[in-house]
């Protein structure tokens, strides 16, 4: 398969992540098809992890091309300056905007600082449209803060609920998990110079929207195309009630 190059130079490259792709190969799962290798073979460059996105989640996600760039862009998603910008379906109506800063436990068990910004982008069939902006990097923190506030992420088997994930399923065709990284803005360490990779909502999660009865050209127009400012920036027939 070919995967989508949102960007590449001497150091980095940038690409469109699916969903359901593990970014490398893991102890717990050797997936023949992953992100790196295929992406390797594709450009014909040995390439570092930089940082990673769930198998189920896609997006905007960067290799280096030396360890050397693995090793500072690495420290680049750390710094204060860094914005990370995810668009998620989660459940139920939230507040306008709000920020979680509930600790969450690791590996090895000892609870760690974590703090995701969200804010609503629209309303749409007893969910909402968020933007989530993680300020650090915890394992699973978005669907984890969202879980802890009732608002599952729509699409989530993991912390979701069953019986709305499979109404969705069922009834419109949701996809999977409903959690796309559309931006992402750093600043190289060593000469400052600035990086904006951005990757429009994923087709199948789009194809998902459309289909829900009170989806809207205003709602579209919310979502796409997405601009270089951060961080913010049809007929459905009629189907089952949302639950």
């Amino acid at each position: 398969m070919q995967l989508k190059v949102l960007f590449e130079d001497e150091r980095i490259v940038a690409v469109s992540k699916p969903g359901g792709m593990l970014v490398h190969r893991t102890e717990q799962s050797r997936d023949r098809v992953v992100v790196l290798q295929t992406l390797a073979r594709q450009i014909r460059t040995h390439l570092f992890p930089v940082h990673r996105l769930d198998r189920a989640a896609s997006g905007v996600l960067i290799f280096a091309k030396s360890s050397t760039e693995a090793r500072l862009f690495h420290q680049a998603l750390a710094a204060p300056c860094t914005v990370k910008e995810y668009v998620t379906l989660v459940r139920g109506e939230t507040q306008a905007e709000w920020t979680m800063d509930r600790p969450l436990h690791g590996a090895t068990g000892a609870p760690r600082e974590s703090e995701t910004r969200f804010a609503r982008i629209a309303n749409i069939s007893r969910s909402t449209l968020l933007q989530a902006y993680p300020r650090t990097g915890r394992r699973h923190q978005i669907r984890r803060h969202l879980a802890h506030a009732a608002h599952q992420v729509i699409g989530d088997t993991t912390y979701g609920k069953g019986r709305i994930n499979r109404f969705f399923r069922e009834n419109y065709g949701l996809p999977r998990l409903f959690l796309h990284a559309r931006s992402l803005r750093l600043t190289h360490p060593a000469d400052r110079q600035e990086y904006v990779f951005q990757d429009p909502l994923a087709p199948d999660l789009r194809e998902f929207l459309e289909r829900l009865p009170d989806f809207s050209d205003t709602i579209a127009s919310l979502l796409w195309p997405i601009t270089r400012s951060l961080p913010h920036q049809t007929a459905n027939p009629e189907k089952s009630p949302i639950p």
